[in-house]
C-alpha cells in the first residue's frame, strides 16, 4: 500500500485541480507527461492542452508549427473578409454616387481632363527649358570655340536649367503615372458598375 503512495498522492492533487477550475497537460521534449494546475514555466514545443474539470479536452496542446501555420491561415482569412467588406462598400458607394454609367464616366473623364491639362503646362515648360538650353549651350560652344572664358552668369544659368529640368521629369512621370492609374481605375469601375448594376435589376 505504502508504494502506490506517491501515484495516490498525483492523482488526488489533479483531481483537487481539477475541481478548482483546470488542468494543464504537456509532453516535455524527453517525452514524459505532465499534469499540474498551472502552465509549464518554460516554452514546451509540442504546445499545452488544457483540461476541464472533468478531465476532457478542451483546448488541445497545439506545436509551434502548428500555432504558426493556424496563425497564418487565420490572417489570410480575415484579409479575405476584409477585401470582401472594402469590395462591398465600394460597389455601395459607386451605386449611390452615379445615377448611370454616363455619369460614372463624365465625372473620370473630368478628373483625366484636369491631369491632362496639368501635363500638357508641364510639357510645355519642359520644351521652353529645352529651348533656353539649346541657346545657352550654343553660346557656350561658341566661346570656348574662341578660347574665350565662359560667363559665370551662363555657366549658372545652364546649371539651373538643368536642374529644373531634372526635377520637371520626376514630376512629369509622376503626373503621367497618376493619370494612367485614373484611367485603369475609371475602366475598371464602369465595368463594376455595369456588372453590379445588371444584377440590381
Amino acid at each position: 500500500m505504502t508504494k502506490h503512495l506517491p501515484a495516490l498522492l498525483i492523482l488526488l492533487s489533479c483531481g483537487a485541480a481539477m475541481a478548482d477550475g483546470g488542468l494543464y497537460k504537456w509532453v516535455d521534449d524527453a517525452g514524459k507527461v505532465h499534469y499540474s494546475d498551472a502552465p509549464p514555466l518554460q516554452h514546451q514545443k509540442q504546445g499545452v492542452a488544457e483540461l476541464n474539470r472533468q478531465g476532457v479536452v478542451r483546448k488541445q496542446a497545439e506545436s509551434e508549427q502548428a500555432r504558426q501555420q493556424r496563425e497564418a491561415s487565420e490572417a489570410v482569412r480575415k484579409q479575405e473578409q476584409q477585401r470582401q467588406l472594402d469590395s462591398a462598400r465600394y460597389d455601395k458607394s459607386l451605386l449611390e454616387s452615379y445615377r448611370n454609367v454616363d455619369e460614372l464616366r463624365q465625372d473620370r473623364e473630368k478628373q483625366l481632363g484636369i491631369l491632362q491639362a496639368s501635363l500638357d503646362a508641364q510639357y510645355s515648360r519642359m520644351k521652353t527649358l529645352n529651348l533656353q538650353l539649346r541657346d545657352m549651350l550654343k553660346e557656350q560652344t561658341v566661346n570656348q570655340q574662341q578660347h574665350r572664358p565662359v560667363p559665370a552668369g551662363l555657366q549658372h544659368n545652364i546649371q539651373v536649367i538643368q536642374q529644373e529640368q531634372k526635377g520637371l521629369g520626376t514630376l512629369i512621370a509622376t503626373k503621367q503615372a497618376e493619370y494612367n492609374s485614373v484611367r485603369q481605375k475609371m475602366q475598371e469601375d464602369i465595368a463594376r458598375y455595369q456588372q453590379i448594376s445588371r444584377g440590381k435589376q
